[in-house]
């Protein structure tokens, strides 16, 4: 796993605040919660899953599964699709795969 530098990561998302969420209690994380994990110490897989998910085949919501893990802790952070996480998936490593081609649970 790439050694990220953080001190760069929030430099290019300054206007965050450190957003807690709990993967036993909430199904869906925004992107400020995703960089929140990594400043505390949470390392995400490189293998990132996209489900997009379309109402009256017109509108889409993505949502981006990122494996995250710290110590004996491995979950699933679902995240919806937004500027945060755009700018951090075009700046980071990822294998981004589609839903279709990949079992997400």
């Amino acid at each position: 796993m790439k050694e990220r530098n953080e001190q760069n990561l929030y430099m290019q998302h300054q206007d965050i605040t450190s957003q807690h969420w709990s993967y036993s209690s909430e199904r869906f994380a925004g992107g400020d919660n995703l960089l929140t994990a990594i400043a505390r110490g949470w390392s995400i897989d490189r293998k990132v899953v996209l489900r997009r998910h379309w109402f009256a085949g017109m509108r889409c919501i993505e949502i981006f599964h990122f494996t995250i893990r710290r110590d004996d802790v491995v979950a699933d952070m679902a995240v919806v699709g937004n500027p945060y996480v755009y700018r951090y998936l075009a700046t980071e490593p990822h294998d981004l795969v589609e839903a279709e081609d990949a079992a997400v649970a």
